[in-house]
């Protein structure tokens, strides 16, 4: 199988600065992975909305993770991979650790999609879903999906 060399591309525009960038907080950053014209829907409260509401709760969580001293990181697996051309449509599942200043770890599940442009030379997302199917999202299911490097089965 040929591996599409969009997906590297992705891997380095996108997914490897995303990871960095929410560990390290560093909201200026991953803003910059989103396109300004952002459609961001699911979510536990099953709504759509932009660019500017999603930058004012990231910076929200943001601040309040770094004022109580949480360590945030996240991890992408996926179930679909399609690419082509400047477009792009992923899905899998992520999972989420907030390592709790004092207290124990919390760990998320959650399932994504997205759809992502090229434009300038680098991809960015245009579009961005996630749901916990009301908490079914499991291990197993991010455990069965591919690791962000591994582009041979897509």
């Amino acid at each position: 199988m040929t591996v599409n060399p969009l997906l590297g591309e992705l891997n380095s525009d996108i997914w490897h600065p995303f990871r960095r960038t929410y560990r390290a907080c560093e909201l200026a950053a991953f803003l910059d992975l989103y396109s300004p014209d952002l459609i961001r829907a699911g979510g536990p409260a099953k709504e759509v909305y932009g660019f500017d509401r999603y930058a004012a709760e990231t910076a929200a969580w943001f601040t309040t993770c770094a004022e109580r001293g949480d360590i945030l990181d996240i991890e992408f697996r996926f179930t679909e991979r399609i690419a082509s051309g400047d477009l792009a449509s992923e899905r899998g599942v992520f999972r989420i650790t907030a390592t709790r200043a004092g207290a124990g770890d919390l760990v998320f599940h959650s399932r994504f999609h997205t759809f992502a442009r090229k434009a300038g030379g680098r991809w960015r997302i245009v579009a961005d879903y996630d749901t916990n199917e009301d908490g079914t999202v499991t291990p197993g299911m991010f455990a069965a999906a591919a690791a962000v490097e591994d582009t041979a089965g897509f």
